[in-house]
């Protein structure tokens, strides 16, 4: 991406790059941060194939770092700047960064915890470094090819075991990455609006691809529906990357009077299921501009469906892009049309593999999984049904909380829902839904309304009632967290 936007920013220098709330950056800006930072980072010896770090809030200075990296051709590793020292010891461990890129708010939060040099963008040298004239040191190693326009990257993901899991990304497809792209919508008359946390995979790198064709970056804090759809009116917004809870949140908002942008043209909708009750009222909220996409951390953008075709078929999210197989597998027999299975992949922008806790990496296979349940129809659309960590077993049968979710979704008195498996002394786990709504409900009438509508043995035995769902940093709904807070919700009556 560095080379795009250093061509963009000589064609273009005075055209707008990136948007704050009380900032406006125009590419030369954003370059001539970037030259800067680049010369910071080799100072203290970053070369080709290290790795830096980066630990901040949605801001400029995450995209001036990121560039600089790519222009050296080492290696990003985004950090959560909600993180604990206890855990990012353990981060720091596995990525073994030469350096520590973060902001003044959360320099303390780094003492201690890392042999690595901190470096704070709040410094006044560090800021000075955006009004002198420098070439930036461009020696990018060709063996860190360009991926999706986010260049080399170590993301850490959450495993079953609880420990950190970097993710190595640094295989690149410059065809598949335009196809990417191209599926998304994004070109020179982008106007990007990242609200969700920009080191988390989706909004990070979709905010790169859409600042590489040429577009504009939005840049919130964080992720208040009715902030985004705020600024999204302001600022003439046609595109960004939502969670369907985020997404469902928007479509909220509107339904209950808030005014919704008449600007939106592709919202990239990613990293949970996506329920086609959703997408049916967030397309009478928002119009025609949903695209749905299947993908992940490790192995990148998979399948879209365009937001022309998204109501044609509501339960897929769209076929695998040009270069990529999707498959279903039972074991290590590959399944036919409709059967369900453990999703596989081949896509030319896996990971190498993770990093385990003593840095060595565990490579992927040809087939590479994260773990999620679906199946392809005979049409080559995919179908995702759930991931399997999140599988309930009860009296035998397995049962996916997205079938269920769907369902609820529809029912015309709750605004949201989880679905979770709890311990039953009879069944080994019993299905529980919560919910999220404003009116007077009991378990027994959520039951009748299910009843016809899903199989009996998955309409939910106990329902709950919580103000809101606990929402993960990517606003995804974290079910580790509704299980833990299951003591203290409300359990609707039984009649």
């Amino acid at each position: 991406m560095s080379d795009a936007f250093r061509s963009l920013a000589l064609a273009r220098p005075d055209a707008v790059a990136v948007i704050e709330e009380s900032r406006v950056l125009t590419r030369e800006q954003l370059d001539r941060l970037a030259s800067g930072m680049a010369l910071v980072l080799a100072s203290v010896g970053v070369t080709a194939g290290d790795r830096v770090a980066w630990m901040m809030r949605n801001r400029a200075e995450v995209i001036v770092v990121v560039l600089a990296a790519q222009r050296l051709g080492a290696v990003t590793v985004p950090l959560s700047y909600r993180s604990v020292p206890d855990e990012l010891r353990r981060l720091l461990a596995v990525a073994k960064p030469r350096i520590v890129a973060c902001e003044a708010a959360n320099r303390d939060v780094l003492t201690g915890v890392t042999d690595a040099q901190v470096l704070n963008v709040d410094d006044p040298a560090i800021a000075a470094t955006s009004r002198v004239e420098v070439e930036p040191p461009v020696h990018t190693a060709e063996h860190v090819a360009e991926r999706l326009g986010s260049g080399a990257s170590l993301l850490f993901t959450s495993g079953t075991t609880g420990m950190p899991k970097g993710a190595l990304r640094t295989k690149g497809d410059p065809r598949l990455g335009a196809c990417i792209a191209d599926g998304f919508g994004f070109s020179a008359t982008t106007r990007y609006l990242a609200a969700g946390p920009l080191y988390h995979s989706g909004p990070g790198t979709c905010a790169l691809m859409a600042l590489s064709r040429g577009g504009v970056v939005g840049l919130r804090p964080r992720f208040e529906p009715a902030d985004w759809l705020a600024f999204a009116r302001s600022q003439g917004i046609t595109a960004s990357f939502l969670t369907p809870t985020q997404l469902r949140a928007l479509v909220t908002e509107i339904e209950q009077g808030a005014e919704g942008p008449g600007s939106l043209t592709n919202i990239v909708v990613s990293g949970e299921p996506f329920p086609a009750g959703l997408k049916r009222r967030a397309v009478a909220a928002l119009g025609p501009c949903l695209i749905d996409c299947y993908g992940c951390t490790e192995l990148g953008p998979l399948a879209c469906m365009s937001a022309r075709d998204l109501l044609s078929r509501p339960e897929s999210c769209g076929r695998p892009f040009p270069g990529v197989q999707i498959a279903a597998f039972d074991g290590e027999r590959q399944l036919g049309p409709r059967e369900r299975g453990v999703l596989r992949v081949r896509t030319p922008l896996a990971f190498e593999g993770y990093l385990d806790p003593g840095g060595h990496l565990d490579r992927c296979d040809d087939w590479a999984s994260v773990g999620d349940v679906g199946y392809v129809d005979e049409d080559g659309y995919v179908h995702l049904i759930d991931r399997a960590d999140d599988l309930i077993i009860s009296g035998g049968v397995n049962i996916y909380p997205a079938d269920i979710e769907a369902v609820l979704d529809d029912h015309p008195d709750i605004r949201q829902c989880a679905v979770v498996g709890v311990p039953d002394g009879r069944w080994g786990q019993v299905v529980c839904a919560v919910v999220v709504t404003d009116r007077t409900l009991t378990t027994e009438g959520v039951r009748a309304w299910l009843l016809g509508r899903i199989a009996d043995d998955k309409r939910p035995r106990r329902v709950f009632r919580v103000a809101d769902l606990p929402a993960t940093g990517t606003g995804k709904v974290s079910r580790s967290r509704l299980r833990g807070i299951l003591a203290d919700a409300e359990e609707l009556p039984s009649r």
